[in-house]
């Protein structure tokens, strides 16, 4: 399970988060088969907004993050529900892996730079609050911190990381979401900065080391005070009574079409892979349809 930990540092002036989510990104390999680029692409998204869903307030709440930049990766999409439990995917799971001019990585190159980043938060109000930002790095971490200050505007500092190592796995991957509070003194600011600032390579500060653990070595000199500590992890909540709702908006022309290409209908699972297989007795009795022809015979 990936843990989050949240807590408050200079006096109580400043509201800090921290996700330590290796195991959330390594089961997004698993049922994608990630490239290392998709993989750290996709792994930041997931982080911080495992992150953004720990902060809903109630059980039901849940939000969207939609991210576009035009780059070869294509969208990702990854949802996030009340408590931090995510899941996620991207159009072009095995885009190829490039490494920039620092070594790392290139997610921007993937990503692209020439799109928007939308969130849809779904809090129990009659509309959605939906927010748009331009991209202005590709990176994901520079984006979302853009994304608070001019949608929810929300000054804030956002570190993500994650780190893959050559047998294509997650060795280490989390992320930090800090909030200066109403009322914070310039001193609390300039000193959090003076700590946050460096914070360039999280997943490799955090390799081997516990949420906690980070987070004690990070902010302790600024005085952490931890507040909640919480389990998350990579949750799909698909299931046969799901997708037998989604079959249901088939017309029977379109189940026909369907039957006579493949001999059944397959539906795969955007956010996991899971195939449901439907013969089709199967699709006619979801969809109601009546006079099953089977062979010529009804």
């Amino acid at each position: 399970m990936a843990e989050i930990i949240n807590g408050v540092v200079c006096g109580g002036e400043i509201a800090v988060t921290v996700i330590k989510s290796t195991d959330i990104v390594n089961k997004a390999i698993e049922y994608f088969e990630l490239s290392p680029v998709a993989a750290a692409a996709l792994g930041r998204t997931l982080s911080i907004a495992s992150i953004m869903g720990y902060g809903l307030k109630n059980d039901g709440d849940h939000l969207t993050v939609v991210l576009n930049g035009g780059g070869p990766i294509g969208t990702i999409t990854v949802t996030a529900a009340a408590g931090g439990n995510v899941k996620g995917y991207a159009d072009n799971p095995k885009v190829e892996s490039f490494i920039n001019d620092k070594g790392k990585l290139d997610v921007r190159r993937a990503v692209g730079v020439n799109g928007s980043m939308t969130v849809i938060r779904n809090t129990g109000l009659k509309e959605p609050y939906v927010g748009t930002c331009g991209l202005v790095s590709g990176e994901i971490a520079e984006d979302f911190a853009n994304y608070f200050a001019s949608s929810e505007q929300t000054p804030c500092g956002v570190a993500l990381g994650v780190k893959i190592a050559p047998d294509g796995a997650c060795v280490s991957a989390g992320g930090i979401f800090a909030s200066v509070l109403p009322g914070a003194s310039e001193e609390s600011v300039s000193a959090f900065e003076k700590v946050f600032s460096p914070l360039s390579n999280v997943s490799a500060l955090m390799e081997n080391k516990s949420a906690e653990r980070f987070s004690s070595d990070v902010f302790g000199a600024l005085g952490l005070k931890i507040l909640d500590r919480r389990q998350c992890g990579y949750v799909c909540d698909c299931s046969r009574d799901k997708i037998d709702k989604v079959l249901t908006s088939l017309q029977k022309s379109d189940v026909d079409e369907l039957i006579a290409e493949k001999g059944e209908i397959e539906v795969v699972c955007q956010f996991c892979n899971k195939k449901y297989i439907y013969t089709k007795e199967q699709a006619y009795k979801v969809c109601g349809f009546d006079n099953i022809q089977t062979d010529g015979k009804k």
